[in-house]
């Protein structure tokens, strides 16, 4: 999904939160995430998200420094993925197999239910209604930056980022899905502020992709300058 569509439709959830507040006026509740929490009582909420803004900024340096490393290189990624106990799979027709499900090509979290059986079934060759989490990619070349996207919200996955608790990933996978529909009205006040969180944390890999971009782009032209004669300081 587009970066501003994602924005504006974080705006519009927003919305759908305050309409469930006015809603259920008189419910207490309180919703709890491994970085921040929100309290909700008589439709007035506190968000405490400067944990979750801190491990932002270590995820970004982080990730930012293994790139570099790396040297954005999408093979050392899947090593560096593979090394931190994430199976990497190639297959010849992932693609495919992804599209059944509704799933995108990368990191694939824990599926249960029919998911899980479909995946089990025309991925291992076996009968299952659980999956463990792995990284599920086409054969072939793959695409710098769509890895970086990938590796970046594996990474966040795994230092535990808001936004990536099954329900809330289900619930992002139907609203950034065409052929798949979401009834914002059937989620509860917690459904949606993780899918908020589930929003915000795609966004981030977005953000994070074109400030790459941008610092890969600067470096080329420095270097024609450079192979051209020299660039202007």
């Amino acid at each position: 999904m587009d970066k501003i569509v994602q924005k504006i439709v974080y705006l519009v959830l927003a919305l759908q939160e305050k309409f469930i507040r006015k809603k259920h006026a008189k419910a207490i509740a309180s919703f709890t995430n491994s970085t921040s929490k929100t309290v909700m009582t008589n439709g007035c909420s506190l968000n405490l998200t400067v944990k979750t803004e801190e491990n932002k900024a270590k995820l970004e340096n982080n990730v930012a420094a293994i790139l570099k490393k790396f040297e954005n290189m999408p093979e050392k990624m899947l090593l560096y993925i593979e090394r931190n106990g994430t199976p990497v799979i190639r297959h010849a027709h992932a693609s495919k197999i992804l599209d059944i499900i509704r799933e995108e090509q990368g990191y694939i979290r824990e599926l249960k239910g029919i998911k899980a059986f479909l995946l089990n079934l025309l991925l291992f060759k076996k009968i299952g209604f659980k999956t463990e989490p792995i990284f599920l990619l086409d054969e072939g070349q793959l695409d710098q930056y769509a890895m970086i996207h990938q590796f970046y919200k594996w990474y966040a996955m795994k230092i535990d980022m808001p936004g990536f608790d099954p329900t809330a990933q289900e619930n992002f996978r139907k609203f950034v899905d065409e052929k798949s529909y979401l009834n914002l009205n059937n989620l509860s006040v917690e459904d949606i502020m993780a899918l908020k969180e589930a929003i915000a944390r795609d966004v981030d890999a977005i953000d994070f992709v074109q400030k790459i971009a941008k610092q890969n782009e600067g470096s080329q032209k420095a270097m024609k300058k450079l192979t051209d004669g020299g660039a202007s300081v």
